[in-house]
């Protein structure tokens, strides 16, 4: 079997290892709660969560359903809190820019919404997108790379 073809079929036996799935999974935490949740982030051990399976919010439940993650980032007078988790109305700056909004006093929030998996961990919503250059050329030179080939061997 030519190089080409082994490493073509390998590259087919790696894509259909991955699965397909329509589940949101998003991290689930409260600084006030837990530290780790806060910027930086520590997501090694925080609470991940199928955003499809939870509980509905009550005021939500005919006419949203979760689609996608959110981090929210609240000073309230002087004091600031990080909370992570699904989100339900989307906007047209969802996978964008975050949205800041003032209240009176010293009350202020910003909210950031994305629609990847794990991705309300990042500081920006676009923190995810770089790894993709190394996966990518990872695979190209795998493609590339002639010199090394597979054997397999009967007993």
């Amino acid at each position: 079997m030519s190089p080409f073809m082994e490493k073509t079929l390998l590259l087919f036996g790696v894509l259909c290892c991955i699965q397909v799935t329509t589940a949101l999974m998003c991290y689930d935490c409260n600084s006030e709660f837990d530290p780790r949740c806060g910027d930086p982030f520590e997501p090694y051990s925080i609470g991940q969560v199928n955003c499809s399976k939870q509980e509905p919010l009550e005021h939500l439940k005919d006419k949203y359903k979760p689609t996608l993650c959110r981090k929210t980032v609240q000073k309230i007078y002087g004091k600031t809190r990080i909370v992570r988790g699904c989100g339900y109305i989307p906007d047209e700056r969802t996978d964008g820019e975050c949205v800041k909004r003032s209240g009176t006093h010293d009350v202020a929030a910003i909210y950031c919404s994305c629609t990847k998996d794990l991705c309300n961990g990042a500081t920006t919503p676009f923190a995810q997108w770089m790894m993709l250059p190394v996966v990518l050329a990872a695979g190209v030179a795998l493609m590339l790379n002639s010199r090394h080939t597979i054997r397999f061997q009967s007993s």
